[in-house]
């Protein structure tokens, strides 16, 4: 009985979300969140991305609960009804999660830290932004954690400089950005740094090496075993960079220029390569799977399409066997696909040939100079050069290669 109690006295100090409140706004919104309550100052709110949150941050959020600190994570999908996909953060209402931020702060809260991924980064940066000149000498908010935050506007052609959006440019307070190595943005550190400093953030990077994206949202029969040693020590991660961003007092957040809305039209169309019209005469050069270099002037006088891939990408994997049979039926041509690796060893690329089965030319883009280069933002991402080593055409994503409209669109190449 006396073990029993013991153990009674035990599992109730383990901290599990504790409810899925509603929370009324004047708007008529009601926002479903979940919360992991410890009684504390300090309170960390969860953005969604635009893939939502799945189960993976349940953990992190106990643990952190567990350590004094309160977790609020906000349902936005279910709250707007919104699908998960691409564009979903936009759907969602800058100005009630502003509303939401206050109520925390009448609470009893004295501090709030942001903690999101994706393109969920664009709406903690709106929400800060907004809510910081609503209150301009509040101290509240002290910063954003952030994982791989996708900032850029729209989709960037291939071969150009992507412009990221407004608001990502006046940011003011610190940031500490998650880089897992297997992610889009790894390679793309440098530059979104820039883009935050501009408006006077304090960033700070922290590079996972060897690690999944998407790794703190995940399953763990998902991830690999370094990647949930990260996650296990993920709570830890993130009170360490809260202890760092309360060190940094922020400037005046700068003024963010309005500009008017444009919509896209929708084209449901079948795929189609685009016509490319950026830069030319861009270098290439890396090692093969044999440690051989490899330039792209090796392939004179033939039709080339160079594909940048990465085994962690599933449209990527998906698309192999188009390629394969592109190949196939574009062997008697002086045609050749040439694929770009993009941060992974020949050892685990090896590894994934043998669960994937294909005999293509792999080049290593080990510390992404040639994503850089080429102007690559996302994988998969082709170019198709002619046989005079100009950049045709272009396309970002999976595609079915062998598909008749294409072959018909690479043929007027020879």
């Amino acid at each position: 009985m006396k073990w029993l109690l013991l153990t009674i006295l035990f599992l109730s100090s383990i901290v599990i979300a504790d409810d899925k409140i509603e929370i009324e706004l004047s708007s008529g919104e009601v926002i479903l969140a979940d919360t992991f309550k410890a009684d504390g100052d300090t309170l960390y709110l969860y953005l969604p991305s635009e893939r939502g949150f799945g189960k993976g941050h349940i953990p992190t959020a106990q643990q952190l609960a567990f350590d004094g600190n309160d977790v609020w994570a906000l349902d936005l999908h279910t709250s707007y009804m919104t699908p998960k996909n691409r564009s979903s953060v936009n759907e969602f209402s800058t100005d009630d999660i502003v509303e939401l931020i206050s109520l925390t702060q009448d609470k009893g809260f004295k501090e709030l830290f942001f903690i999101t991924s994706g393109r969920g980064a664009q709406l903690a940066l709106k929400a800060a932004y907004q809510w910081q000149t609503q209150h301009p000498d509040d101290l509240y908010l002290k910063g954003h954690i952030f994982h791989s935050p996708h900032l850029i506007k729209g989709a960037p052609a291939l071969g150009t400089e992507a412009e990221y959006v407004n608001v990502a440019k006046v940011s003011n307070l610190p940031i500490y950005m998650i880089l897992a190595q297997y992610s889009t943005k790894y390679f793309r550190a440098k530059e979104i740094l820039q883009t935050l400093k501009l408006g006077g953030s304090s960033v700070f990077v922290h590079r996972l090496k060897g690690v999944r994206g998407g790794f703190y949202m995940r399953n763990e029969e998902d991830l690999t075993k370094l990647d949930l040693k990260v996650k296990a020590d993920l709570a830890n991660i993130y009170i360490q960079a809260a202890n760092l961003l309360s060190t940094v007092t922020p400037l005046a957040p700068k003024t963010l220029s309005k500009r008017k809305s444009t919509k896209s039209s929708l084209n449901f169309s079948e795929p189609m390569l685009k016509t490319y019209k950026g830069k030319q005469n861009i270098a290439l050069q890396l090692k093969d799977l044999n440690g051989n270099t490899v330039k792209l002037s090796d392939y004179k006088d033939k039709v080339i399409l160079l594909n940048f891939w990465a085994s962690w990408c599933k449209p990527c994997i998906k698309e192999i066997p188009s390629l394969v049979r592109l190949g196939d039926k574009l062997k008697q041509q002086d045609f050749e696909i040439i694929t770009v690796n993009v941060g992974e060893s020949a050892r685990e690329i090896s590894d994934f040939k043998k669960r994937v089965k294909f005999d293509l030319p792999i080049l290593l883009d080990d510390e992404g100079k040639a994503v850089q280069d080429w102007g690559v933002y996302a994988y998969p991402s082709n170019f198709i050069l002619d046989k005079n080593a100009i950049i045709r055409y272009t396309f970002s994503g999976a595609l079915e290669w062998d598909s008749p409209a294409i072959i018909k669109t690479i043929e007027k190449l020879f």
